[in-house]
């Protein structure tokens, strides 16, 4: 065998043997050769819906692979219908018993897969333990986008036909010729009444500013009023200090009337100057005497006199 042949038959040896490997590692990383030398756990995995599940399918815990689903998702017969699916757990990795199982959808058309979302806070001690079942929960996918759209546009579809219905109606009865003739009247007699409207709003103007007149001359007739009330207030205070002035003046009067009538009283009983004058004819006679000689001599030379008996008054026949 010459060498050049021997060079040849070690590439292609070489080649083959990289070949074989290389397939192997794709056997061993997507055939599932590799769950024959890695340990498990089991757990049960009730759900109310595993629609899109299969077998296979991967467990996935913040986005790592940690399992698969054994078995096909098999029907609980119950209240309510639901799925158990069992899961294949690596035996190194203990999920948090507060967890939250979901099924869930790679995009909008991708496999669909168990995903476990565990809380933010556990408890490290507390875990799912092998062959336990515990409850999951489902995440909306693309089968329920699309129930809830097919819901919605059915909706719609039942709000246009009514719409449609209440449009035809309204076409029909209020938007007829009648109707629109009487829309047409109103909005004459609208445009008639904005321009009384404006004429009586002009004369308002005027008699507003004839208005404005008006009080200002009860304006100024007020004033004059006022001045009056003052002035007659003014009065009142004089008239009222004359009345009082009159009401001393009265008592005075009434005073000396009293004073006065004492007086005659005793005059008549002869008691005081005057009722002596009064009853005493001598002292009258000295009185009207001392008078006389005043009268003649005067205060200077004056001298007592008699005076001579005044001649009786011859009687009448």
């Amino acid at each position: 065998m010459s060498t050049e042949r021997k060079g040849v038959e070690l590439y292609v040896g070489t080649f083959l043997a990289v070949g074989l490997a290389f397939i192997a590692a794709m056997l061993v990383r997507f055939g599932g050769v590799a769950k024959g030398f890695t340990d498990f756990y089991s757990v049960t995995v009730e759900f109310p819906n595993a629609s899109g599940l299969v077998k296979d399918a991967q467990v996935l815990l913040a986005g790592a692979r940690i399992g698969y689903v054994e078995d096909t998702p098999a029907l609980l017969m119950r209240e309510n219908f639901g799925v158990s699916v069992k899961l294949k757990i690596r035996e190194d990795v203990l999920l948090p018993r507060d967890s939250n199982i979901v099924v869930d959808q790679s995009g909008l058309l991708g496999d669909c897969y168990i995903d476990v979302v565990p809380p933010a806070q556990f408890d490290r001690a507390n875990f799912i333990k092998p062959n336990e079942t515990v409850q999951g929960g489902t995440k909306p996918g693309l089968g329920a986008l699309q129930q809830q759209g097919t819901v919605t546009l059915t909706k719609l579809t039942e709000t246009l036909d009514e719409l449609k219905k209440l449009t035809t109606d309204l076409n029909k009865n209020l938007l007829n010729d009648q109707n629109l003739k009487t829309l047409s009247d109103t909005f004459t007699n609208l445009k008639t009444t904005s321009e009384n409207l404006s004429a009586s709003t002009k004369k308002l103007d005027v008699i507003l500013d004839k208005g404005d007149g008006a009080v200002d001359a009860a304006k100024k007739t007020f004033e004059s009023a006022d001045k009056a009330a003052t002035d007659l207030r003014t009065a009142m205070t004089d008239f009222k200090k004359v009345a009082e002035n009159a009401g001393k003046t009265m008592d005075s009067a009434r005073s000396f009337v009293d004073t006065g009538t004492r007086v005659l009283k005793k005059a008549e009983h002869g008691e005081g100057a005057l009722g002596l004058l009064l009853t005493d004819k001598e002292t009258a006679a000295n009185l009207k005497s001392f008078a006389a000689n005043l009268k003649r001599s005067g205060p200077v030379f004056y001298k007592d006199r008699e005076t001579a008996a005044p001649t009786p008054a011859p009687k009448r026949r």
